[in-house]
């Protein structure tokens, strides 16, 4: 079995969008190190470094916990208040049960940034609407693409304040 070759690259320093956007495509979509190389032309070393240095693995588990998750810890907190239960460490300690005001005000937030539509929603927009377009009209398509991209570039460069 032949050895893939890696793909050398002399790329200039990267700009925060660059660094953001492969973030974006590890932690929020799951793509591979090597796939995000490939696609922004950069050595696979460098991705993982940026993963590393950025703690994008420590981020990717945050994306793990949603809504869902945060609801049922909620309601596990409110039975156990109900039941006169309280949560005990594993050295037998006390710890303080959830806020439920507090749990709320930060489900409401959550809620609100949700629904804003980020890079990673703009990107599946728009790919699932190019192939539509690309089905039906394949010539506007290709015209279309290249608007979507450099939206897509606006939208990045504004959730990083550039």
């Amino acid at each position: 079995m032949a050895k893939k070759e890696t793909k050398k690259t002399t790329k200039g320093a990267a700009t925060k969008s660059e660094i953001k956007h492969a973030e974006w495509l590890y932690v929020e979509k799951g793509i591979s190190p090597q796939a995000i190389a490939d696609e922004l032309e950069r050595n696979i070393k460098t991705i993982y470094e940026w993963r590393d240095k950025y703690e994008w693995d420590d981020t990717k588990d945050l994306f793990t916990t949603g809504p869902a998750e945060l609801k049922k810890t909620l309601l596990q907190a409110a039975m156990r208040n109900v039941n006169g239960i309280t949560r005990k460490n594993e050295k037998g300690e006390e710890i303080k049960e959830v806020d439920a005001d507090s749990l709320s005000k930060v489900m409401k937030a959550y809620d609100y940034i949700s629904k804003k539509a980020s890079p990673a929603v703009v990107r599946d927009v728009l790919v699932e609407l190019d192939k539509f377009v690309c089905e039906r009209e394949p010539k506007l398509a290709a015209q279309m693409t290249q608007y979507h991209k450099m939206f897509l570039t606006f939208k990045i460069q504004q959730e990083n304040g550039n």
